[in-house]
């Protein structure tokens, strides 16, 4: 197993249950001790708790945001994502801006993405990527 960033579907799925995604994270955490994720991630999923006020969860997310690892931007991965967004763009087969961001993370820290959006993040080279919703 090599180490993973567990993008917002893969987490949203855990923090749902999801028997898959639990048993595969629970595999994971044993080897790795911790979630490592991109902030955009963080990002994406404070906000949906925010906005449906659920101060509950969001208190138990910010705990487990507080034992995960959080791969921040910098240079290095601004720099990535602008050549990934330039040969998607030219291909005619740009993703979001999110996706290209936590995309050129796992390209610069060489982890493997854990998505269930592998129909955008497939048409990123040299990305790895797994599926733990279907495996």
């Amino acid at each position: 197993m090599r180490k993973s960033l567990l993008d917002t579907s893969i987490l949203i799925a855990f923090l749902k249950g999801e028997k898959n995604v639990v048993v595969k994270v629970e595999e994971y955490i044993g080897v790795f001790d911790k979630f490592t994720l991109s902030i955009i991630t963080y990002y994406e999923i404070l906000r949906g708790l925010k906005y449906i006020e659920n101060e509950k969860k969001i208190r138990d997310f910010e705990e487990l945001m507080n034992e995960s690892e959080i791969i921040t931007l910098n240079r290095e991965i601004i720099d990535r994502a602008s050549e990934i967004y330039a040969k998607l763009k030219r291909s005619g087969n740009l993703v979001e801006d999110a996706d290209i961001l936590i995309a050129a993370s796992c390209r610069v820290k060489d982890i493997v993405l854990v998505t269930d959006n592998e129909e955008h993040f497939r048409r990123i080279e040299n990305l790895e990527v797994e599926n733990w919703l279907t495996r």
